[in-house]
């Protein structure tokens, strides 16, 4: 009975310290991206106050809808014994959220873009789109270089 409590108390201890620690790495890649795409729109402290917490919101309601739809959809279509086994019916259900929620992403980035556009130029705002690619590519380079390191 004792070594079953150990092995439990491991595990949740083991699993408490991985979530603590990717949740660590995820505040390191936001505080990069903050200051990555501070400096490429050369944003003033007059801007960046105001453009902050409209970006964020953005960013939070897309991860959201983006995870709905990646995570969401495959867990339902799990549940529904796979999706060799779903029916067509329930198929269409699934791609008729899928066009919804893709609906709402594209709401948000015209809401977004609208909304920035009264705290930044049209042209900061391009400059953001190209400065979100070029981190998100910095990143994913990075993660492949660590991963050939080990």
């Amino acid at each position: 009975m004792k070594k079953i409590t150990l092995i439990i108390f491991v595990l949740l201890l083991t699993s408490h310290i991985a979530f603590g620690q990717q949740m660590m790495n995820r505040q390191k890649i936001t505080a990069l991206k903050t200051s990555y795409i501070t400096d490429a729109l050369n944003l003033t402290p007059k801007e960046a106050e105001k453009f902050w917490p409209v970006y964020n919101l953005y960013t939070e309601k897309m991860h959201t809808l983006k995870m709905s739809i990646e995570g969401g959809m495959m867990r339902k279509i799990q549940f529904t014994d796979g999706i060799e086994n779903i029916s067509e019916k329930k198929a269409q259900e699934f791609i008729d959220e899928v066009i919804i929620t893709e609906q709402q992403i594209t709401d948000n980035k015209i809401k977004l873009i609208q909304e920035l556009s009264k705290i930044i130029s049209a042209k900061k705002i391009i400059m953001l789109k190209k400065s979100e690619k070029d981190f998100n590519r910095r990143i994913l380079h990075e993660y492949g270089k660590r991963r050939r390191q080990q």
